[in-house]
């Protein structure tokens, strides 16, 4: 019976460990689950999640750095969201909007490989380019925008992004 109920315990053990998930807090509002990866480093200011075949960053956008000589501070949430197509306001500077094509043709952004949708109060707005296999997600809350890098295919951006939830 003793030997019965350890393999038990050793099998049930086993089972819990591979169906595990991990969940990185956003705010308040959000968080992801994501897969029990083989890494989870921290390198600067990136948070950096590693799988077998690939991987995600998460970073909180920083309007200071973002470019080394262009603050964006109080602009970054229109900034992400003119890199996705939305229409531009009239009070930008000339130079607003094409700094936001230059980055979206840089991240490959276009309408037929873009989304956009809320969570809550939370805009999500992804893209993916499937010849670089790599895929970005911008979320846009009250306090902040997060920036999650993918490198990997469609199916990987999509497992992040369907794990996105509210707390």
């Amino acid at each position: 019976m003793e030997k019965f109920l350890k393999t038990t315990i050793i099998c049930l053990s086993l089972y819990t460990t591979t169906s595990f998930s991990d969940t990185l807090v956003l705010s308040t509002k959000l968080k992801i689950d994501y897969p029990n990866p083989v890494l989870i480093a921290h390198g600067s200011e990136d948070l950096i999640v590693k799988y077998k075949d690939w991987s995600f960053f998460h970073t909180v956008f920083n309007s200071k750095t973002f470019y080394s000589q262009i603050d964006l501070t109080g602009l970054e949430k229109d900034f992400i969201r003119l890199m996705f197509g939305y229409k531009e306001k009239p009070h930008f500077p000339e130079w607003f909007p094409v700094l936001a094509k230059g980055q979206a043709d840089a991240f490959g952004i276009t309408p037929d490989n873009s989304k956009k949708f809320n969570i809550g109060n939370s805009e999500i707005l992804t893209t993916h380019d499937e010849s670089k296999k790599k895929g970005y997600i911008f979320i846009i809350e009250e306090l902040a925008v997060h920036q999650i890098s993918i490198h990997g295919t469609q199916k990987e951006l999509n497992l992040i992004v369907k794990n996105i939830r509210e707390r």
